[in-house]
């Protein structure tokens, strides 16, 4: 039996692979799934701790730093233990914004797939995002969310895919509120919030049911096509995707809890087992007959 590297710690969650690459003299990377966790703890950054270019990255740094693009244009400056979103595509490099003050920071690199509202958010940002290739999100939540995240990312028991579909799901849903007043123009009337909390409470309680637009539309008090632009308005997706991500969700419990995956499948309103099993996989990354049999095993070993 050949023993695993010494710098690479594994552990087997679901079907994903646990990685942690520790360095001890500077760098810390751990990996997730699409999650890239790096924590570095001071300048100069080493190749692998830079920004990717290919993804979505959010960074805290502990001192201020100028955020500057691959052709050395500065961008901005991060203050000392804020949170910015840096933007894919830019190749974004980070400097000391004084001399004579070094810096570390904690950088999460996100890739794909994403649940909603982090997917429709990331795909259309604000106006104001795009003119600019980094986002300063002045939230104290999304701050504390970040950092309860990150910690329970670097504990080495692992970390099970319902936390990191929650913090996915709840980024989507702080980012979502920051974008608002960037979307606000776009349409002139609103769901209350009473009125869209209605809504939702009554496809929660009936996620297996069909929950037509035009059932909805009437709890809404509006016409079919005004209720769809209203809760895309609201919600950053539309009412099919929304439920569909609110089955899934629900599936992962279930599975969690025992059910088998033709009773989830059947009791969450899927029109057969493969349309089930076909979007548990495209959402997940794994089959529901495989993530049940890993929560089992997860379950049984506890025990034992």
């Amino acid at each position: 039996m050949t023993c695993p590297r010494k710098d690479v710690i594994l552990f087997g969650n679901l079907s994903q692979v646990f990685h942690i690459m520790p360095d001890t003299k500077n760098v810390t990377i751990y990996t997730s799934g699409p999650l890239r966790l790096i924590v570095c703890k001071r300048d100069p950054i080493p190749v692998k701790a830079s920004p990717s270019r290919e993804s979505w990255t959010l960074l805290q740094p502990t001192a201020a730093v100028r955020v500057c693009t691959a052709d050395d244009h500065e961008e901005g400056v991060v203050p000392r233990g804020s949170l910015a979103l840096l933007l894919p595509g830019f190749g974004h490099t980070l400097k000391r914004h004084q001399p004579d003050t070094p810096f570390g920071f904690t950088a999460l690199q996100l890739d794909g797939p994403f649940p909603e509202p982090l997917l429709t958010i990331l795909q259309h940002p604000p106006r104001k995002w795009q003119e600019q290739s980094f986002a300063a999100l002045r939230s104290q939540s999304l701050k504390q969310l970040f950092g309860i995240f990150t910690q329970e990312m670097a504990n080495q028991d692992g970390l099970q895919l319902m936390t990191r579909e929650l913090f996915l799901i709840l980024l989507g849903a702080e980012l979502n509120r920051l974008c608002e007043k960037e979307d606000r123009g776009r349409f002139p009337y609103r769901l209350s919030r009473s009125t869209l909390q209605l809504v939702l409470d009554h496809m929660e309680a009936h996620l297996g049911s069909k929950n037509s637009v035009p059932d909805l539309a009437k709890l809404a008090r509006c016409t079919p096509d005004h209720f769809i632009r209203l809760f895309r308005e609201a919600t950053s997706t539309t009412p099919h995707q929304y439920l569909i991500e609110r089955r899934l969700q629900r599936a992962v419990q279930l599975l969690s809890d025992g059910e088998r995956p033709s009773d989830v499948a059947t009791g969450l309103g899927f029109y057969d087992a493969s349309a089930f099993t076909r979007a548990f996989k495209r959402r997940f990354g794994v089959p529901p007959s495989k993530y049940a049999q890993e929560a089992y095993d997860r379950q049984f070993s506890k025990k034992g």
